[in-house]
């Protein structure tokens, strides 16, 4: 591993990763995307003062970067926190020290979940840094096609003036407003939005509960009639089996011709051919896309040469506070493992009552306990 820190927050290097066990103390590793190529963090802030100066507890980055975690990287830490990298069933082979895994963001689709609870490692997620974020990033969107931004910005900076004051927008005031998902971020947005003057909010949601619909007065719909009703169409659920290619040619025939899809959950919840005919045909009036079917979006993509079309890169909602909240909410997981209690934001929570994981935790209190002694 790259960087290592001593029990009382000091500073080690290493270019080996060493092989600890409990004597070592308790340890938290972290997915080498947190620092560049030099090994400079890149984010200012994740949180990791918290883990300074506690007795018994180490932290490091881990020295290498790979799209799946090795076994070798995960058997000797205790908690995993970790940004891009998958956790798959084969990752988890050859070790049960590995506790917990807190992933920076809300979704877990590259974690094998399942595979963890079968080893006994709790998964937790960081929604309650990620919600305004997310949240203020879809108000971006929404604003930035309503009002042509990107198009005239080109146009202006080609010399053409005049002609860049001749498209039109559409303001969000008494248009309606569809979310397929009605989460925290979505309720957030829809917070957000509220001031905009929207004449309407949809939902498309099999699992929300009808009084927090209400609540919001947000009407809960068929997802074709949200499609067929809306013009903006936000997409804020989760991927899973039911929700991969959940929008294709059908669902885009059903949308009004200056509609617009804003899509910053998860790419493959969108069939990107699908998208691309429904915008080369005009089915649909544009779409903001911070997430696609493959990361990074390939230079050739027909989405790229769109006027009418926004792309980010899987990063609308990075900010310093995101990371900071995100990186808080992983330490104190962190912590609480350390002290023998369960993590915050548990996605697995049936993790919590097998014998090998209260077993885990036990020796972590015993551990805290020597610790301090």
């Amino acid at each position: 591993m790259g960087h290592r820190l001593g029990s009382k927050g000091t500073r080690l290097t290493s270019t080996q990763e060493p092989h600890l066990d409990k004597r070592d103390g308790f340890r938290v590793a972290l997915s080498a995307d947190f620092l560049d190529e030099q090994r400079r963090p890149v984010f200012p802030d994740l949180g990791l003062s918290l883990l300074e100066n506690v007795p018994g507890l180490t932290y490091c980055f881990l020295s290498e970067y790979h799209s799946e975690y090795r076994p070798d990287q995960l058997q000797d830490s205790d908690v995993l926190i970790s940004l891009k990298p998958r956790v798959s069933a084969k990752s988890l082979e050859g070790g049960n020290r590995l506790c917990a895994i807190g992933r920076c963001g809300v979704g877990y689709d590259n974690v094998d979940v399942a595979a963890c609870t079968e080893r006994d490692i709790a998964v937790y997620i960081t929604p309650p840094a990620v919600t305004r974020p997310v949240a203020e990033a879809i108000v971006l969107f929404v604003l930035a096609l309503s009002h042509n931004l990107l198009r005239k910005d080109r146009l202006v900076r080609q010399g053409k003036w005049a002609e860049s004051t001749r498209p039109l927008g559409q303001e969000p005031r008494d248009r309606v407003i569809g979310t397929i998902g009605l989460g925290g971020i979505a309720c957030e947005a829809i917070r957000l939005l509220k001031p905009f003057g929207p004449s309407a909010f949809l939902a498309f949601d099999p699992y929300v509960n009808a009084s927090r619909a209400r609540e919001l007065n947000v009407q809960l719909t068929s997802l074709d009639e949200l499609l067929a009703g809306s013009d903006y169409v936000l997409v804020n659920c989760p991927l899973n089996s039911e929700t991969k290619g959940l929008i294709g040619d059908h669902e885009f025939a059903l949308m009004k011709p200056n509609a617009v899809l804003i899509n910053t959950a998860r790419g493959p919840i969108v069939q990107e051919s699908a998208l691309i005919r429904a915008l080369e045909n005009r089915q649909i009036g544009g779409a903001a896309l911070d997430v696609f079917e493959r990361e990074p979006v390939a230079q050739d993509s027909p989405l790229t040469r769109m006027e009418n079309v926004i792309l980010s890169s899987h990063s609308i909602a990075w900010t310093e506070e995101l990371f900071r909240d995100m990186g808080r909410i992983d330490c104190h997981g962190a912590l609480a493992i350390r002290r023998g209690e369960p993590p915050p934001h548990v996605v697995n929570p049936e993790v919590l009552s097998r014998p090998g994981f209260q077993r885990k935790l036990a020796q972590y209190r015993a551990l805290a306990r020597s610790s301090t002694a």
